[in-house]
């Protein structure tokens, strides 16, 4: 590596300093140097670490509406984890930043693979890269942490896209949810759920932005050959591939997808919450257009893909299978039942962009939800 490791988190040695005499900066700041994620930490309180064993470490897994009605009463939810496993997440992600491997000619992708809670808690890099000779030079970089190459091998033909399965009811009423055909001008893709900008306080459809490569800026929904026009694009954000789209007068976009229930989306999970995720053995759901519901596990997170080329896109989440997302799937999500209420609401683990289309891989990929909350502050 190229700089030292911060020190792991001691629970112990936080709860030695008289944390409830700092102000909320110093508190912070305490957490980040004991290797706690700003993200987390600027969530976590005094109160999150008192009473904890000294082998556990709180995480922040996700942050969600206390009120499913209002979208401005966002909390964290938070959680403990084995502290071993969480030492050795933070230093598989360390070690990813700092080695920085898309940045080597040849290498396409590189996540991250959380250990799991059933005694295996090392986590791992995995990579894809161009040849032999790649992978022989990126494993040579490992010191601690294990990285495991795959050559991606010449790639075959993409599918043709099928009728969208899951397509617009105009009896439904004014409210859209996430899942159903969209199309502009130029493409087909999946509507996400609503998402809240807190800035401009305001609701917006989303979807994914390659759907704008051409001149288009509508949205439209797809409905047995009828387009109801949506919205105009209000955002292009091409590094997450999201496109936010201000709502005509006609709709409003839901916070809902098109499944059977629970289908209330309430929130989304953090980047250490998709790792406990991984790590439980959690199975994933997704509602795309064309190919309706599929589930599956996940396989890494946080990863950077340069697979598209420049510029390369960061925070992406890698789960499912290849065959279950086609062209038209994207700008659909990831998702899975809030661990408090599973009857009741879901939350939102990913935006989906893209799947394999290379012999020796299967997966579908996209930007981690926590990314756009973290950049932007918007939330499903």
């Amino acid at each position: 590596m190229t700089e030292e490791e911060p020190p792991a988190p001691e629970t112990e040695r936080v709860h030695e300093r008289p944390l409830t005499r700092m102000g909320r900066r110093q508190f912070v700041k305490t957490l980040v140097a004991a290797g706690f994620g700003t993200g987390s930490a600027s969530y976590l309180s005094a109160d999150d670490f008192a009473g904890i064993d000294e082998n556990e470490v709180p995480i922040v897994y996700a942050v969600a509406r206390d009120d499913p009605e209002d979208p401005t009463s966002i909390v964290p939810r938070t959680r403990t984890v084995d502290a071993a496993w969480y030492n050795e997440l933070r230093a598989a992600l360390s070690a990813r930043d700092s080695l920085d491997l898309t940045d080597l000619d040849g290498v396409f992708n590189a996540y991250v693979v959380p250990g799991d809670h059933d005694g295996n808690a090392t986590a791992s890099i995995v990579v894809d890269v161009r040849d032999e000779d790649v992978a022989a030079e990126v494993t040579a970089l490992a010191d601690e942490i294990p990285i495991e190459s795959s050559v991606v091998r010449a790639v075959g033909s993409e599918r043709e896209p099928d009728s969208p399965a899951l397509q617009y009811d105009p009896e439904s009423g004014p409210a859209v949810p996430g899942g159903i055909a969209v199309g502009s001008a130029d493409g087909t893709a999946t509507l996400a759920p609503a998402l809240y900008d807190p800035e401009a306080d305001e609701r917006f459809f989303a979807t994914a932005d390659h759907l704008y490569a051409g001149e288009s800026d509508e949205l439209l929904a797809l409905a047995d050959g009828v387009r109801y026009p949506l919205g105009r694009v209000h955002r292009h954000h091409e590094q997450e591939d999201l496109a936010l789209i201000r709502a005509t007068r006609e709709f409003e976009p839901a916070h809902a997808l098109y499944a059977p229930p629970p289908n209330r989306v309430a929130g989304q999970f953090s980047r250490i919450g998709l790792a406990d995720l991984k790590a439980r053995g959690a199975e994933l759901h997704k509602i795309g257009a064309m190919t309706g519901h599929s589930t599956g596990r996940i396989h890494a997170i946080d990863g950077v893909t340069c697979i598209y080329g420049d510029p390369c896109k960061r925070g992406q989440l890698k789960w499912g299978e290849e065959s279950d997302f086609t062209d038209g799937d994207s700008g659909s999500v990831s998702y899975y039942p809030d661990p408090e209420a599973p009857d009741e609401r879901v939350f939102v683990c990913g935006l989906n962009s893209a799947r394999t289309w290379w012999p020796g891989e299967s997966y579908m990929w996209g930007t981690g939800a926590y990314v756009l909350h973290e950049q932007f502050g918007y939330t499903f």
